[in-house]
């Protein structure tokens, strides 16, 4: 609501600006619309790169005069197609294909809108989040090299330089100096764009080579492998970060802003789970009652708008706050959704959960729920345990000794409680009418209190037995003792 609500006071700005002086833009009225881009290019430029896509085309949209509208989208556009941050392009890019291509909004002139081509094509393949263009490249040896066909599983830098580039030199031999450290574990591809062999062996030589920078060198002299269109390789030196599933994570990089990147992608990062926004955030998604499908559902999405695309810090935070939303949760469906998303997300995802924090508060808490979730499974027999407690039935309530898989009638309930719990009193009274309503089953009850109390021993197989870290615990078994369904309300019966 407030992006919108700054794009309408810009667009009625704008459109003020055309009732007064409709027809014809002067030197006053172009300055006043530049300035007033300018403070809304600053308020736009913290907003995610599709957001401000959006706004910019609200606010062509929104100028009804055409000489306005022509201003206001070619500022936008050179403000994106120029910006020093990256992925700002995306935005120009946009522009191009949306206003300027299809002829909508007409540029000042035939070469104007050629350079907009260019452009658009120069950079339409190697935007920041894409997949890396695939490169058939030469060794200097002659041999064929194909970059990202397939995914490495590891970081790589791609480095596009030329021999007369003074500005590449610098760049060169800042890479060579940050890799010859062996902090960063990454794979480095430099490029050479020109076609002289000899002005190449010694480009690598002086400037890049060194015993401690392990650097796959590739040129391609014939121009056949279309890297300058590809890569948006107009001018060097250009720098791209591909990540290990081959996606782009950073593009006309310099060695000081690679290096800050890397620093913060693969610095271990001591995360925080379970702050209260986020489970405010998760109830406010799933409601109260939520089916295990909902959960798995919420789950699914955030893998897809994270792991999926190569985020995988984004993906620990979500995630380990989810768990952590999950845990102290009771109720069937969240239990059913619970082992499944720990199965699925944390369990199974070793390259993600790799970091001693993570083993601690992620994995290590996850292995602990999957085996309290992993007693007394369904489809299972119940625990062979003669346990002290009550038995009801239709007819009388008798306390005595029973063992759980053999409680007689058609179905069975176990359930264990504690004193002094409001919730478990309620399902006393539930099992109650239960017996009286379905002469055929039997709930069998189990004061853990006085278990504890009377038979330490006998305790603790039963707490090796059952999930009982949340009290009432309900299981319901068949005639033969197989637990059909567990962590249920015999109020909701």
């Amino acid at each position: 609501m407030i992006r919108v609500l700054i794009s309408f006071v810009f667009a009625c700005l704008l459109g003020s600006t055309v009732n007064l002086y409709a027809g014809q833009l002067d030197s006053l009225r172009m300055q006043a619309l530049s300035s007033r881009l300018e403070e809304y290019f600053t308020i736009l430029k913290h907003e995610s790169i599709e957001v401000q896509k959006k706004e910019c085309d609200f606010l062509i949209e929104s100028s009804s005069d055409s000489l306005v509208r022509q201003y206001v989208a070619i500022k936008i556009y050179e403000h994106y197609a120029d910006s020093p941050v990256m992925g700002a392009e995306a935005v120009a890019l946009h522009v191009a294909d949306r206003w300027f291509i299809p002829g909508i909004i007409r540029m000042n002139g035939q070469q104007d809108l050629m350079k907009v081509r260019v452009f658009a094509e120069f950079n339409r393949q190697s935007q920041v989040g894409m997949k890396a263009p695939t490169l058939k490249l030469l060794s200097p040896e002659g041999e064929a090299k194909e970059l990202y066909d397939t995914p490495s599983g590891r970081y790589s830098v791609l480095l596009f330089y030329d021999a007369d580039c003074p500005k590449c030199r610098i760049e060169s031999v800042k890479l060579r100096n940050m890799f010859s450290l062996g902090k960063y574990p990454v794979d480095v591809y430099a490029v050479y764009v020109g076609d002289d062999f000899h002005r190449w062996e010694d480009y690598r030589r002086t400037y890049l080579d060194s015993e401690n920078v392990s650097v796959v060198h590739l040129w391609d002299p014939e121009l056949e492998s279309d890297f300058q269109r590809k890569y948006g390789v107009i001018t060097t030196p250009g720098i791209f970060l591909v990540d290990g599933n081959g996606s782009i994570r950073g593009r006309k990089l310099d060695a000081d802003a690679l290096k800050f990147m890397l620093d913060d992608l693969l610095t271990p990062k001591e995360l925080v789970y379970g702050s209260e926004e986020s489970q405010m955030l998760f109830d406010g998604i799933l409601g109260m009652e939520p089916s295990a499908e909902d959960i798995a559902d919420l789950a699914a999405m955030l893998a897809s708008r994270t792991l999926d695309q190569g985020d995988t810090l984004m993906f620990r935070q979500l995630a380990g706050d989810f768990l952590y939303y999950l845990a102290p949760k009771t109720g069937e469906e969240f239990k059913k959704g619970t082992e499944d998303f720990i199965d699925r997300y944390v369990l199974s995802e070793d390259s993600v959960w790799k970091s001693p924090d993570d083993s601690m508060k992620v994995v290590g808490f996850a292995m602990i729920m999957d085996d309290l979730l992993s007693k007394a499974q369904v489809g299972n027999k119940v625990p062979d345990l003669r346990l002290p407690g009550k038995m009801l039935s239709c007819s009388r309530s008798v306390c005595g000794s029973y063992r759980l898989r053999r409680l007689g009638g058609s179905t069975g309930f176990i359930l264990f409680y504690t004193e002094g719990c409001d919730v478990c009193d309620a399902e006393k009274k539930a099992a109650e009418r239960i017996v009286c309503s379905y002469p055929a089953t039997r709930v069998f009850m189990v004061n853990v209190d006085e278990l504890m109390s009377e038979s330490p021993s006998l305790a603790a197989s039963v707490l090796d037995s059952f999930d009982l870290t949340s009290l009432p615990y309900i299981i319901q078994t068949d005639r033969k003792g197989v637990v059909i369904r567990r962590y249920i309300s015999l109020q909701n019966l």
